[in-house]
């Protein structure tokens, strides 16, 4: 099983909807989340510093982000399989526009948290901290 971890931004209102709604949707649960703020990002991965990105970090520590992390985590989820298809087989390119836009504007959006948290639904045995 492969194990994919996703860095966020614990401090956005979205990313931390999007990782709840990823850890739910994730049967297999190899998908770990943790924060930039995290030990374990500052102790295995200090290049990852906080951005108005998600970061994907795969089993052979590759890094992924924008819409290649998003679609590297859609592969592994219970989801629509319709809309998954459409999401896998659009080009980067095109969705990275769209990402940059919601991503640039993310706090102003959806609103900052006061303090950087990871969502209280994901399972302990799935966050790095």
């Amino acid at each position: 099983m492969k194990k994919i971890i996703v860095v966020f931004d614990g401090f956005c209102i979205l990313c931390n909807k999007y990782v709840a709604w990823t850890s739910e949707r994730n049967p297999s649960k190899n998908i770990y989340f943790t924060n930039f703020q995290s030990t374990f990002i500052k102790t295995n991965h200090p290049e990852i510093t906080l951005d108005d990105t998600i970061f994907v970090i795969t089993q052979d520590n590759k890094i992924l982000k924008k819409s290649a992390a998003i679609k590297y985590c859609m592969k592994h989820l219970n989801i629509n399989p319709i809309i998954k298809f459409i999401l896998l087989f659009s080009p980067n390119f095109l969705l990275d526009i769209f990402y940059r836009i919601i991503a640039t504007n993310r706090y102003r959006l959806f609103g900052k948290l006061d303090i950087c948290s990871i969502p209280n639904d994901i399972g302990k045995e799935n966050i790095l901290f």
